[in-house]
């Protein structure tokens, strides 16, 4: 009998185990790392960087701008109005992720945009970004940036 009962609780320290090693990486520091890895590439102009980060399809929607779709139209965007002109920065506190099943994970978040020369910050807005994860691969494949407010 005691021996039954040493083999269960053998069996249960096993699977509690496993389950604890399996468990997913804690959803808001993926979020964060994300948003990280994406804006310090946009940050340092590192388009190569930025654009693995980016589906090839991606869908990237602007209150000012509309719709643009594509990783090379993003990232050529991006090189020609932000590369060495702005700097993006989290709002600290902002961020917030949710996964989502069978698919990725969705974050929405507050930022503002500085100026590289002076460093002033002039404008903020919201930002939504869907992120697909296909095998160890993390993409965007929609950003919504809108609410863009001077400061």
């Amino acid at each position: 009998m005691h021996l039954k009962k040493a083999f269960l609780g053998l069996v249960a320290i096993g699977i509690g185990t496993y389950a604890y090693a399996q468990a997913p990486e804690d959803v808001g520091a993926l979020g964060l790392r994300l948003d990280a890895e994406l804006f310090d590439s946009y940050n340092k102009c590192d388009l190569d960087r930025f654009g693995k980060l980016l589906a090839q399809d991606v869908e990237f929607f602007d209150d000012r701008d509309g719709l643009m779709v594509g990783r090379k139209p993003v990232v050529d965007s991006v090189k020609e109005y932000i590369c060495n002109k702005v700097r993006r920065e989290l709002i600290p506190g902002s961020l917030h992720s949710y996964p989502m099943e069978h698919y990725g994970l969705v974050q929405m978040g507050e930022h503002r945009f500085c100026e590289i020369g002076t460093n002033k910050c002039t404008g903020k807005g919201q930002f939504v970004h869907l992120w697909r994860k296909s095998g160890s691969t993390w993409e965007a494949t929609r950003i919504i940036s809108y609410d863009h407010q001077p400061l």
